[in-house]
């Protein structure tokens, strides 16, 4: 069961626009932050893994969980709003649910 992750804003303007940093994973050599399907444990799974200093761009927050872009597309993640309705992200990078104490947001 996959929770999309819900892009809002206005037209040519970046739906994610808060990016982060991955930060305080245990410092162990199999360490690291489980990206989950959805905003929770049960009944989501594990889809990615992210490490400390991972960056990411956070598109939506629930409760403690925050839904996040990471990863790297050749012409970029696509998170730049083309028509002006609510709608779930369907770009090239991966995408995921994450604990938001886990990300240190960067500040302009």
């Amino acid at each position: 069961m996959n929770v999309p992750i819900l892009m809002r804003g206005a037209i040519g303007e970046d739906a994610c626009s808060e990016t982060g940093k991955v930060i305080e994973v245990d410092p162990g050599i199999e360490s690291f932050l489980p990206v989950q399907s959805g905003p929770g444990e049960t009944p989501f799974r594990e889809i990615g893994r992210l490490h400390n200093g991972d960056a990411v761009k956070v598109c939506e927050k629930i409760g403690p969980w925050i839904g996040i872009v990471y990863g790297s597309a050749p012409l970029g993640c696509r998170t730049t709003i083309l028509v002006p309705v609510e709608q779930a992200y369907t770009g090239p990078c991966d995408h995921g649910w994450i604990m938001a104490r886990n990300v240190n947001i960067d500040t302009k």
